[in-house]
């Protein structure tokens, strides 16, 4: 009874609580810029006046910004400091207030734009040309921070007499000799240096003349030109096409062919042209799907599967907050088991790809929260435990999506563990350079060996069912993943 009345006389000495605030004497909240505009990786302060109805400032009124969207594109400080990540727009909020009454929020967007160009890149170079071929170049310009700008490139040629170009960087070879093609944006320019060779080609053909394969195979042709002693016109780049459209052809005579069907691919040089001739038939790749196991899960989604070319491994990466990618043993398909994972400061493995020899796994990731997104590299000399070795992480902030192509320079800045990683950490790391094999490059690796635990069809990627259940450890082998 003491006690009721003790915490009787206790509520009713609490402060009132109005129910509601009043309305904010804040009519309107002007953001200053207008309309906000910064470069890519660089800083703006961003202000705001609270006007009552007739456009007076408030005096009093507190202000302060915060981050509405885009929470790994940009950092807003409460005072305005906007500091800009990648290009696009992010939605920032300022709340005005006037204490005792209700907050008046106001969102609008900051444009965060690419710095002034720095540099051209000249992504299509044809250095070698005959008296009347003609070809265009393909030119971008990029921020100092590598961003892609939409600038206009204005082309140049130092002797029209011998190569012409227009506005759209298509080239001309009128007469033999040489000339430097410039192509520039701003104060950032490339140069490309053109010879131009007189017309001794005699015979000109396309290799193979006839071939069959079936669809989405590449079929490589070259040109092949002779003068009229027989021996091979080098340096010449043809330019090549087909008909019918539903395909495509590179610049190096590297054909793909969508549809079954005769096609005709062609290539010109000059005023001379020649033709070859594909007949592709379809791939037949669809199978029966057969539910042989499951591995039951709950947490985060299932962003890909791949499986090690040994056929017993599988790899899984998540999604939605996922910050791990499972290693399961399918050797047996009705039983499949959890082996080992990897962690990574990421909310999403969105692709797990090995080399063709299953010595080495990469997985991607996205939403780090130190915005160090990129690459995990993983050597596989135990396919079910996968051991991480490097990281890369240079200038990668908005994540990486689908294939990766890691050339050899960039070794120089993959971050590797100096001591054992032991399941996916790793106490002490430092700068050392990592060797990968095959030149550098971790090519997609996806074979067909080894039977999935659970053939579910997603997207055209065989997908486990999601019911595997978060753990705060590394399951060991064997062990169901069951738990919290």
């Amino acid at each position: 009874m003491v006690e009721s009345a003790i915490l009787v006389l206790a509520l009713i000495q609490l402060p009132q609580v109005p129910a509601q605030l009043p309305e904010s004497p804040i009519s309107r909240v002007v953001v200053i810029p207008a309309e906000p505009r910064v470069d890519a990786q660089d800083t703006i302060r961003l202000r705001a006046v609270a006007e009552d109805a007739q456009g007076n400032p408030i005096p009093g009124a507190i202000i302060r910004f915060v981050s509405a969207g885009g929470r790994f594109e940009s950092i807003v400080a409460e005072d305005g400091l906007f500091t800009s990540g990648a290009t696009g727009k992010v939605p920032v909020s300022v709340v005005a207030t006037v204490p005792g009454t209700r907050p008046v929020v106001r969102t609008f967007e900051v444009d965060m734009v690419p710095a002034p160009a720095a540099r051209v890149e000249v992504l299509r170079v044809v250095d070698t040309l005959l008296v009347g071929q003609r070809t265009s170049f393909e030119a971008r310009s990029l921020s100092r921070h590598g961003d892609a700008r939409q600038d206009r490139i204005a082309w140049r040629s130092s002797a029209p007499g011998v190569v012409e170009v227009d506005a759209e960087g298509v080239i001309a070879a009128l007469s033999p000799g040489r000339a430097t093609i410039t192509a520039s944006a701003g104060v950032a320019s490339a140069e490309i240096a053109v010879t131009v060779l007189p017309d001794a080609v005699a015979s000109f053909s396309v290799l193979p003349e006839t071939t069959n394969a079936r669809t989405g195979d590449v079929v490589r042709f070259r040109a092949d030109a002779r003068d009229a002693s027989g021996r091979a016109v080098p340096g010449l780049t043809p330019v090549w096409s087909f008909t019918p459209g539903n395909g495509m052809i590179d610049e190096e005579g590297r054909f793909v062919g969508y549809d079954r069907g005769q096609y005709t691919v062609v290539a010109h040089v000059g005023s001379h042209s020649a033709t070859a001739t594909v007949r592709l038939v379809p791939r037949d790749v669809r199978q029966a799907a057969e539910v042989l196991g499951r591995l039951p899960r709950t947490a985060f989604t299932t962003e890909e599967v791949l499986v090690h070319p040994n056929g017993h491994s599988l790899y899984l990466g998540t999604g939605r907050g996922g910050d791990r990618m499972y290693a399961i043993d399918v050797g047996d398909p009705t039983r499949p088991m959890v082996t080992d994972s990897l962690l990574a400061n990421t909310r999403r493995v969105n692709d797990v790809m090995t080399t063709p020899d299953g010595r080495f796994l990469v997985h991607t990731r996205e939403g780090a929260a130190d915005r160090r997104n990129g690459i995990v590299i993983a050597e596989l000399s135990d396919p079910a435990h996968p051991r991480v070795i490097a990281e890369f992480t240079e200038g990668v902030t908005a994540g990486v999506h689908f294939g990766v192509h890691l050339p050899a320079g960039a070794a120089r800045h993959a971050r590797v563990p100096d001591e054992q990683w032991h399941r996916g950490h790793a106490r002490r790391r430092h700068q050392r350079p990592i060797q990968t094999p095959r030149g550098g490059t971790l090519a997609r690796a996806r074979p067909d060996g080894g039977r999935l635990a659970a053939r579910h069809r997603h997207r055209g990627r065989a997908r486990l069912p999601q019911q595997l259940e978060r753990r705060t450890h590394h399951p060991r082998r064997g062990e169901r993943t069951e738990g919290r």
